[in-house]
């Protein structure tokens, strides 16, 4: 219990990296004289992200910095209470709310992280939103644990079909998609640059899986 293994070591720089906010930091390499309060709190943390996989560590210790720009960053215990998750919340659905043109760098993760599901799965990207994990659209889910940018949802194809769905399992699985898609759709409409970064974006992970899954088969 005393010692760090390395992702907790990396959880700690993770989370010095977020204090600097931007400004340069000392990466810390010698654990040994750490205290045994922070400790216990990184062992809290890394069974909390080992839990839930989907939340990016990086992203968790930003939110913060996101929701009070003019705040100094929380000391590390705060990371571990229920708090903290609603800020984490509170930051993702406020970065979705951004401009599409604000969303870039997500929807390219977004495309990259679809392409490796695709491939794993063995499916075309045309089969990708009727994927299904116990009988629900696993789409839904990559959305929910935002694997996935709603842009690159409206880009795949006619997300509006899903609405006939039971609004209990829908709202369970998309979270709050489907109240937001007109808003996204209006955005999307609007936003040129978007459009033909998707486009480009799509075509090439379309050519890349069937590329590779033919090459599989042989």
């Amino acid at each position: 219990m005393n010692t760090l293994n390395q992702y907790e070591k990396d959880i700690y720089n993770c989370y010095l990296k977020n204090v600097r906010r931007g400004q340069p930091y000392n990466v810390r390499k010698d654990f040994s004289d750490m205290s045994p309060d922070i400790i216990v709190y990184l062992k809290k943390l890394s069974s909390f992200f080992y839990k839930f996989k989907h939340i990016k560590i990086d992203d968790f210790f930003a939110a913060p910095s996101i929701i009070h720009p003019d705040e100094k960053c929380p000391p590390l215990n705060f990371f571990i209470t229920r708090p903290a998750i609603k800020l984490y919340s509170l930051s993702i659905q406020k970065m979705e709310d951004e401009s599409p043109e604000n969303q870039l760098d997500n929807i390219k993760e977004s495309l990259r992280f679809i392409a490796m599901f695709c491939l794993k799965n063995k499916i075309q990207l045309e089969d990708y939103l009727y994927h299904k994990t116990s009988n629900m659209p696993t789409w839904m889910q990559h959305y929910r644990e935002h694997h996935v940018n709603p842009y690159t949802m409206l880009e795949l194809g006619d997300i509006n079909k899903f609405r006939t769905m039971n609004e209990e399992e829908r709202i369970i699985w998309s979270s709050d998609f489907f109240t937001k898609i007109d808003k996204f759709k209006t955005r999307y409409h609007n936003s040129e640059k978007t459009k033909i970064f998707l486009k480009e974006g799509v075509k090439k992970i379309k050519e890349f899986l069937k590329k590779e899954l033919q090459i599989s088969k042989i």
